[in-house]
């Protein structure tokens, strides 16, 4: 399978975890209290969620690098982008 092939599988891969976790991130986040000094650690921009424990799946053939993943400021939470091997 070239590696275009398996870059775009594993995307769409990617895509479908990512899409079925969107809702419970939504639920989780729209039931934080507002309005009352309290602001949840989702919402604070100011201040970035501690990083994840990420597994890493072997390293397909050629010269490739890891990208770790990281949080990202995204409307009006943080959100989480997994780690990637970049061809280099």
């Amino acid at each position: 399978m070239s590696t275009l092939k398996k870059t775009l599988k594993l995307a769409g891969a990617l895509a479908i975890v990512l899409g079925a976790a969107s809702p419970i991130m939504v639920t989780s986040a729209s039931a934080a209290p507002y309005g009352h000094g309290h602001m949840d650690a989702m919402h604070d921009r100011g201040h970035r969620p501690p990083m994840r424990a990420e597994h890493r799946p072997p390293m397909p053939r050629g010269h490739y690098k890891w990208h770790a993943g990281n949080w990202g400021w995204q409307h009006d939470h943080w959100g989480w982008t997994p780690g990637i091997w970049i061809r280099f």
